[in-house]
């Protein structure tokens, strides 16, 4: 930090308003440029147009000092982005393998909730619901990944990392009961019956603490059936009690990745 206290100088780390707006430009929507008066709008609320329009222009120069004058690039009078061979953002690579199919390095990437316990003061509620709205996205392709992987892993006869990809992906989905149900019953299907009646144990211990209330007929009529099935057969194994099922066509729809050049460099 320099003695003469120009902001600029600091790192982004701690210019959380001009790291989320890094962020921001970095997931950019698919023209790959935001528009100037949007940004304005989610970081300086509180200002008019002409003074919004001033720190937005300042701030851009600030990033230019840290990041490189090349990493920041506009397009006519109104519209700004990043240049993603300047500058990689985790969560934008997440998005982009889960987009193309390659979900095991898209799992790889995902580390954790986007922007999760990151603040920034001043910035408008619509930013925040963008936040919100960019974290649920990428949970839910987190979770369409790791059911993808388990499918995959199901059918090569690896039901060992079958059942803890559909853990996992049970975990990122939003947590209501058909996500459980859905859990409960690949773990039946591969034979893990003790996994399953375990996931409905916690489920319905959940429902009664948190709505006082029992999970649905539809659960309890799955879990029975579960339950006769493991009485009937408690020493089959589980290749004999394993359905292999194509997964459904339509499934529920961060950041530290690495660069991949000299003049690459991470955010997020």
């Amino acid at each position: 930090m320099r003695s003469s206290g120009d902001e600029s100088s600091l790192p982004l780390s701690v210019q959380p308003k001009r790291l989320a707006l890094l962020v921001y430009l970095a997931l950019d929507d698919a023209t790959g440029f935001r528009r100037r008066d949007s940004a304005v709008a989610y970081f300086w609320p509180e200002l008019d147009t002409p003074h919004a329009r001033g720190a937005l222009r300042q701030a851009l120069h600030s990033l230019r000092r840290l990041i490189g004058d090349e990493a920041i690039v506009v397009r006519g009078e109104e519209e700004i982005g990043v240049r993603r061979d300047a500058v990689r953002c985790d969560a934008v690579s997440f998005r982009e393998c889960t987009e193309a199919g390659r979900h095991d390095e898209a799992l790889t990437l995902y580390r954790g909730d986007f922007l999760d316990g990151f603040f920034a003061s001043d910035v408008a509620p619509e930013f925040e619901q963008w936040v919100e709205d960019t974290r649920l996205d990428l949970r839910r392709r987190a979770a369409k990944s790791a059911w993808s992987l388990a499918y995959a892993r199901r059918t090569d006869g690896d039901l060992e990392a079958a059942s803890a990809l559909a853990h996992r992906a049970s975990r990122l989905e939003s947590g209501d009961e058909n996500c459980v149900a859905r859990l409960i019953s690949f773990l039946d299907e591969i034979g893990d019956r003790g996994g399953a009646l375990e996931a409905y144990s916690e489920l319905a211990i959940r429902l009664r603490r948190e709505f006082d209330a029992d999970p649905s007929p539809e659960t309890q009529a799955l879990v029975d059936r579960v339950r006769r099935r493991t009485i009937a057969a408690p020493h089959a194994p589980p290749s004999e009690a394993t359905a292999v099922h194509a997964p459904p066509t339509s499934l529920p729809a961060h950041s530290k990745d690495r660069p991949t050049g000299s003049r690459a460099r991470r955010i997020g």
